[in-house]
């Protein structure tokens, strides 16, 4: 909303002015150095007073707004006046169009990313940060041609442990396809403020980019992006279906646990990092978003040191297992742990319809202990901060009609308590089956 406030109060005074040199028949450059001044101020008093907090989405307007400023300030301090050409009407026209088109471009970033009031954490710890890019030498990157090495990188948000020596629960997070480790960061502040570690892993060529720990950025791979968008638009057939999103499955399984296994040696090492010092290795939890939650759920399954798991609005690809007569084949293994599910609503109605034959329902009425959460409105992206952060990219990429923070804030406290009861021992859980 400001972002088109402010495009608008920019070409009204383009505009305005504009009239007033073809009234005038005057090219008025003094008032033009004026104005260029006035607008750089007005920018910057906007800011310091709040409605404008300066973020990469307004730099360019602050350059262009700038330099206008320098320039007429220039032009007034000059002793000695250039000659000015000769006036004409159509000079003022394009000035006009042309300076329009710039302050359109240069104010598109504050729209499509408009500033919005963080989700404030809810409990009082302090939130720390760091991250590592670390080398798996059991694995060659498959994306790569030279032969290299594997590389994950993961961020850390823990407790601020200086004044106390106290472990927390570990929660390991995976984002979606096209996502990126800090997807949920407001679920990840405030589950690290209540007392947990969040460890959010990138999975390199998967994620939208990847910023390594040396400065270098990885794009994910073309040929996944495309695949994927094929996959979801249905062009594929359910064999080929099945093999990509098996292949995608495993190679997010194989970082998740090689990121498990580092973090656990350095906790037994007692590595000197501050954040290994505050980890409880002896309660893990699990969660993710959409493939990424079906990598929570299959890791929940392989592995014996899991405690509990969470499926952000994704489909548990792990439960199948084979493909046979057109069709994969569901794990008949009773699930172990216990496992929540969060849908979206059209979501939770198309597994409803499916049955028993859809890979999250036949897990859970096999499961130890298994429970639905259903937010009414909701769509596949009003689980991650995009909506927050873009509501264009987000209602582009896939979201429902439901309140974006409200949805935010559901699923944030959906989260801390299921964890709470099964991490921490919390006494109840009172989960409502939809919100």
């Amino acid at each position: 909303m400001i972002g088109i406030l402010v495009l608008i109060l920019l070409l009204a005074t383009e505009v305005g002015f504009m009239i007033y040199c073809l009234v005038t028949n005057s090219f008025q450059k003094k008032q033009r150095n004026l104005i260029r001044i006035a607008l750089f101020v007005l920018f910057i008093l906007f800011s310091l007073i709040g409605v404008i907090r300066l973020g990469f989405q307004w730099n360019m307007l602050l350059l262009i707004l700038f330099i206008q400023a320098a320039l007429g300030t220039w032009n007034f301090m000059r002793k000695k006046e250039r000659k000015e050409k000769i006036y004409k009407k159509r000079y003022v026209i394009m000035a006009t169009v042309r300076r329009t088109f710039l302050f359109t471009f240069a104010v598109i970033p504050a729209i499509i990313f408009p500033q919005f009031k963080p989700i404030e954490a809810t409990g009082n710890l302090a939130i720390k940060t760091v991250s590592y890019t670390w080398s798996d030498t059991s694995r060659k990157e498959i994306y790569s041609d030279q032969g290299v090495d594997r590389k994950v990188t993961v961020q850390f948000w823990y407790p601020d442990n200086t004044d106390n020596n106290e472990k927390y629960p570990l929660l390991v997070f995976s984002h979606g396809s096209f996502g990126f480790r800090g997807s949920n960061l407001s679920t990840f502040e405030n589950l690290v403020s209540r007392g947990y570690v969040v460890c959010s892993i990138d999975h390199t060529n998967y994620a939208f980019f990847t910023k390594q720990t040396d400065g270098s950025m990885v794009l994910a791979d073309m040929e996944f992006i495309n695949n994927a968008m094929a996959v979801e638009n249905g062009e594929y057939d359910e064999l080929k279906t099945y093999q990509l999103t098996q292949e995608w499955l495993n190679y997010r399984l194989a970082d998740a646990n090689f990121v498990l296994d580092e973090i656990l040696d350095r906790v037994k090492r007692n590595n000197v990092d501050e954040v290994y010092q505050t980890i409880n290795s002896d309660k893990i939890g699990l969660f993710g978003h959409s493939i990424g939650g079906a990598m929570a759920a299959e890791l929940g399954r392989d592995r014996e040191d899991i405690d509990a798991a969470i499926v952000v609005d994704g489909t548990m690809l792990g439960e199948e297992i084979d493909f046979e007569d057109g069709k994969a084949v569901l794990n008949s293994e009773p699930y172990p742990i216990p496992l929540l599910n969060i849908y979206n609503e059209e979501h939770y109605r198309e597994a409803a319809k499916e049955g028993n034959t859809y890979p999250n329902t036949a897990a859970a009425l096999n499961a130890v202990d298994a429970k639905d959460v259903v937010v009414k409105g909701s769509g596949h992206l009003n689980f991650t901060d995009l909506p927050m952060f873009s509501p264009f990219l987000a209602g582009l990429l896939g979201t429902g009609e439901v309140d974006s923070r409200y949805c935010i804030e559901t699923m944030n406290q959906v989260i801390l308590d299921y964890f709470d009861y099964y991490l921490k021992d919390a006494k109840e859980l009172n989960l409502r089956a939809d919100y």
